[in-house]
């Protein structure tokens, strides 16, 4: 059992009232049904449209909106887009198509607390919704693995003070470049704040860095971490 898994388990079972957004009317009754199945999750509404969605959420105020990344990015700037999801406080869950790690930063960054992708849309949304309704993080295992992965196969010929990271030292990096805090890099890692910390002093040394904000310089000017595509 994962680490989320886990963390969903001890969660206290309260109900979560939960909106749904996703332009395939298929995938919005199977949400609907998979999510009246006596788990205390409760489908209060659904849209296929992203204005709908927005005028929905600020009218039923759920705890979790399940939403398309395909619906909350057509057209619509998406930081505007998670801010209006977000102004009654709703917590907002994005269920992505691919393993795009350039969307995963940019959810993170505008404080999306759930990443599902869509293949394992209905073994991980319960947990999700749970986890993110408590003001936790989940990252689906299929993201994680393909960072962890990713992160080991760049260590491969690069800079010697890069190569000398540990694989843990390596994930903190690789979320410090995308602007969170130490405590958002504890939740999505789940270790503690002092040890995120630790990583950090560690991470600094190894690369001779004045600060975080250089490290992560240090790690795009030596190709460990691409820029981020514009257009």
């Amino acid at each position: 059992m994962t680490h989320q898994a886990e963390l969903a388990l001890s969660v206290e079972a309260m109900p979560v009232r939960v909106v749904v957004g996703d332009p395939d009317r298929g995938v919005r009754a199977r949400l609907r049904g998979s999510l009246h199945m006596g788990n205390g999750v409760h489908v209060v509404g659904e849209a296929g449209a992203g204005t709908r969605l927005s005028d929905l959420v600020a009218r039923q105020r759920p705890r979790v909106v399940v939403v398309s990344a395909a619906l909350i990015d057509s057209g619509v700037d998406f930081a505007l887009a998670v801010e209006a999801l977000t102004r009654c406080r709703s917590h907002v869950v994005l269920v992505a198509d691919d393993l795009d790690e350039e969307l995963l930063g940019r959810a993170l960054r505008e404080g999306v607390g759930g990443f599902v992708h869509r293949p394992s849309l209905f073994a991980e949304i319960v947990p999700a919704i749970r986890l993110v309704a408590a003001g936790h993080t989940f990252i689906s295992t299929a993201m994680i693995t393909r960072l962890r992965d990713r992160i080991a196969g760049a260590m491969t010929g690069v800079d010697h003070h890069l190569a000398a990271l540990t694989r843990r030292e390596a994930e903190v990096l690789a979320l410090v470049a995308t602007g969170l805090s130490n405590a958002q890099i504890a939740d999505r890692l789940g270790i503690g704040a002092g040890t995120v910390r630790s990583h950090l002093a560690r991470i600094l040394d190894k690369l001779q860095a004045a600060n975080r904000a250089h490290a992560v310089g240090i790690a795009y000017e030596l190709g460990f971490i691409a820029p981020r595509r514009t257009g």
